[in-house]
């Protein structure tokens, strides 16, 4: 679905902080920040989600409320672990209609750029069940490799050192990644200077059960830094996703999409590289503490809420 974007003449009033909280504005700034945005990307985990299963209180009425406001809602996730059939269960459950072309998947968004490069050859793809299973039924095939115990030198040899024609390296969160796996993708790209390479979620630190874990961001670090070779990402907050984005919805003035996140690193950083305007909620990853603290420009959210339950009725509170 494409969007047809305006231009913005609307002057969205600030407050005298770095960011505005939208629950200290009268209702004329409500109303011109309201009017200042047609399409929303919208993050899950964090904002929709309490934990992988719950929806936090009051999600629904607020997405309920944007769609009756006239605005285009679509959800921008960099969860792979959890497939888009399972995220269309979810968002049902708690009463949301949303169609499979609203969910951005980072698996998907690779696929779907490998289809349109008529990418043809094999893949070493150190991601979840999940994620491979979306190429597969793609018709794109993967090499299995580095999945067992390594004990010996020559174990690691055989590893490593694998002759398989690969023609794409893929890293994405892998529950069971390994140094050896890393070390394959390095020789990969190393041995073939065609091999193409890319990154789907690029999160230095994602939650786990309420407590923060090593993201895949770090490993595509490592072997960007090694193999001297530099990821296509696509995921938050890669420059890849972003320009799928604006070719997907034909966007041609970023400043009328609302980008909303719970994560000042992946989700504020990459609506400010798109040139969006970004909404933190401080229901997931960032607490206010973390938002006092920040000192970094790309990283600073033009607007906070609580929730994104403080959307629900904006324009009447």
């Amino acid at each position: 679905m494409e969007h047809k974007v305006q231009s913005d003449k609307t002057n969205v009033i600030q407050l005298s902080k770095s960011y505005t909280n939208l629950n200290e504005l009268t209702r004329r700034e409500k109303q011109n920040i309201f009017n200042s945005f047609d399409l929303v990307f919208c993050d899950c985990d964090g904002v929709i989600w309490q934990t992988i299963y719950e929806a936090l209180p009051g999600v629904t009425e607020a997405i309920d409320y944007l769609k009756r406001e006239g605005k285009q809602v679509t959800f921008v996730t960099n969860n792979s672990i959890v497939s888009i059939d399972k995220q269309l269960s979810k968002f049902r459950k708690c009463g949301l209609e949303v169609k499979k072309h609203d969910i951005v998947h980072p698996a998907q968004t690779i696929c779907n750029h490998l289809k349109s490069i008529q990418f043809n050859g094999l893949i070493f793809c150190l991601a979840t069940d999940v994620f491979k299973t979306v190429l597969r039924d793609a018709g794109f095939n993967l090499v299995d490799g580095c999945t067992t115990f390594i004990e010996t030198t020559d174990e690691l040899r055989d590893a490593v050192y694998s002759d398989d024609p690969v023609k794409a390296v893929i890293i994405d969160v892998d529950l069971n990644m390994s140094a050896a796996k890393l070390m394959r993708a390095h020789w990969h790209l190393t041995n073939d200077p065609e091999c193409l390479f890319f990154g789907g979620a690029a999160d230095t630190l994602i939650s786990f059960h309420g407590k923060d874990v090593i993201g895949p961001g770090p490993y595509i670090s490592i072997v960007e830094k090694t193999a001297k070779r530099q990821a296509l990402i696509f995921g938050k907050p890669g420059v890849a996703l972003r320009d799928v984005l604006m070719q997907r919805y034909n966007i041609t003035n970023p400043q009328r999409i609302l980008f909303i996140g719970d994560s000042l690193v992946t989700d504020v950083r990459f609506g400010k590289v798109c040139g969006f305007q970004t909404l933190l909620v401080l229901s997931g990853q960032t607490k206010r503490e973390d938002l006092q603290s920040n000192r970094e420009h790309m990283e600073t959210p033009d607007y906070v809420v609580d929730s994104l339950s403080d959307l629900n009725g904006f324009l009447t509170q």
